[in-house]
């Protein structure tokens, strides 16, 4: 009975559909906030959690505690890495 238990935990929480690469996360989100964007291709490639910020300030800011920075020019975004003199 315990394995089963196991058995069906393990097909039923699917950790896979929690997390994303960091282009899906700014992707899914700039979408809303940004509708117009750019993300560096050479950017590293980190694993986020697999949500939809609830307000754009909590999307910039956590881009900002992972090292990532936004410019806006008119309506465009672009995403690209800190600099590492920050």
């Amino acid at each position: 009975m315990l394995p089963l238990l196991h058995v069906f935990l393990l097909t039923s929480v699917d950790p896979i559909k929690k997390f994303v690469s960091l282009n899906t996360y700014i992707s899914q989100n700039a979408k809303i906030y940004c509708h117009q964007y750019d993300i560096d291709p050479l950017m590293a490639n980190i694993v986020c959690f697999n949500i939809i910020e609830k307000k754009s300030v909590d999307f910039f800011a956590y881009l900002d505690t992972i090292g990532v920075e936004h410019t806006q020019v008119g309506g465009y975004f672009f995403f690209r890495k800190k600099p590492n003199n920050e």
